[in-house]
């Protein structure tokens, strides 16, 4: 298997070219691009009995490598118990942040020395002491400056808001949800219309308890429309239960996108009309107990990728038509797929299985890769499977994934 494996990349590697910069979907538009095929890999890793210390996974995806689908090295977070989560680049691809959604842990590391083995260089120890706010979520690299959302305020509760720091990490200003609209979660900038969507999901004091403790009223359901350069809001929208990922058309100077509704299995179609204003529409239903956790796009705007937590598959659906999206294809990667990472040609998707300590319900985790073929259907590859069941501490729980 391991000679068919190295086959396969050699002829995998042939098939890709360098050239002009790729554009990762779903990263901030402010993110330097890869001026070529990825060569790593990073993972945020939960110790899986919080017990050990969490760390970031260092996985080598270059083809053409000795040690192609392999763990290089971990990077250790020096403490336990923190659910390190969502990661991101700072704009010049320098630094990832990452942070913690149980402790008050931020983490910022070094990626540009030396790509393969990165170097925390700054650790927040008090975030919420900070900033007044809980559970950083999303990353989201601005001109010079990184845009963190956070799901609560410090004791835990509503609102939750938005806070934008250096990219060493000083702190520059906070911005708090409105008490009609207190929840947080992601957060998408369409630079050239000036504006910026939030999403909405739960708060510390629910998600930090067994699922089956939670209470699924104590979510949003709404997104917030805000005058980016401004950081005014212009309007609160509504949708199913806890709209998740909010996800601009990639198309230059288009004012729509979507967002997956992970209580209402909906997906949800957001535009600009003709006012000026924003409204929102049910664009398709995912079916029941899907619990869609990650939306993700393909680079040319003409695929939707819908990771099914609960159902254990993948969907993609096209929206060539972007109000009346159509299902396209299935894949079931393995128990419980959450996170996904398309690369830059649009050609790969790597995908992880932890959503959340409190929620998972897999035995084994793991990072697996599906080829996205020219006609936008997936095939798993059967050589690409990191187990994440087998480090020195034991289990990790993979989650949140960044190329470089």
């Amino acid at each position: 298997m391991r000679r068919g494996m190295m086959i396969c990349g050699c002829l995998f590697a042939g098939l890709l070219t360098a050239g002009a910069a790729l554009a990762e979907p779903c990263l901030s538009p402010y993110v330097k691009r890869l001026a070529g095929p990825e060569k790593y890999l990073y993972v945020s890793a939960v110790d899986a009995d919080a017990k050990d210390n969490d760390f970031l996974a260092v996985i080598d995806v270059n083809p053409a490598s000795a040690t192609y689908g392999r763990a290089l090295t971990t990077v250790d977070l020096g403490s336990a118990g923190n659910e390190p989560h969502h990661m991101g680049f700072t704009d010049d691809r320098t630094k990832i942040w990452m942070g913690t959604l149980l402790s008050r842990r931020l983490f910022i590391i070094d990626v540009a020395a030396d790509p393969a083995t990165p170097k925390i260089v700054k650790t927040i120890d008090d975030i919420t002491a900070l900033t007044g706010l809980h559970g950083p979520h999303t990353y989201y690299a601005l001109p010079g400056r990184m845009l963190l959302t956070f799901l609560s305020s410090a004791d835990g509760n509503p609102p939750g808001g938005m806070a934008e720091f250096t990219n060493d990490g000083q702190l520059i200003r906070v911005f708090k949800n409105p008490a009609g609209a207190p929840y947080a979660y992601d957060a998408a900038v369409k630079p050239q219309i000036n504006r910026l969507i939030t999403s909405s999901f739960t708060p510390l004091r629910n998600y930090s308890k067994p699922l089956s403790q939670w209470d699924m009223k104590d979510g949003g359901n709404t997104l917030l429309v805000w005058d980016f350069k401004e950081r005014k809001l212009l309007q609160t929208l509504v949708t199913d239960p806890v709209p998740l990922e909010v996800r601009w058309s990639l198309k230059p100077g288009k004012a729509y996108g979507w967002t997956n509704s992970a209580l209402g299995d909906s997906l949800w179609f957001f535009s600009r009309g003709k006012n000026g204003r924003f409204s929102t529409r049910k664009a398709a239903d995912l079916g029941k107990g899907c619990l869609p956790a990650d939306l993700r796009q393909s680079p040319d705007d003409r695929y939707l990728y819908v990771s099914c937590f609960m159902k254990s598959e993948i969907q993609v659906w096209d929206v060539s038509k972007p109000d009346r999206p159509r299902l396209h294809d299935i894949v079931v990667p393995g128990v419980s797929p959450n996170m996904m990472h398309v690369s830059g040609d649009g050609k790969r998707m790597y995908i992880t299985n932890s959503l959340l300590s409190t929620m998972d319900y897999a035995q084994n985790f793991w990072v697996r890769l599906t080829h996205i073929g020219p006609d936008g259907r997936l095939k798993m590859d059967p050589f690409f499977n990191v187990d994440f069941t087998k480090f020195p501490t034991g289990p990790a729980r993979a989650h949140d994934m960044l190329l470089n």
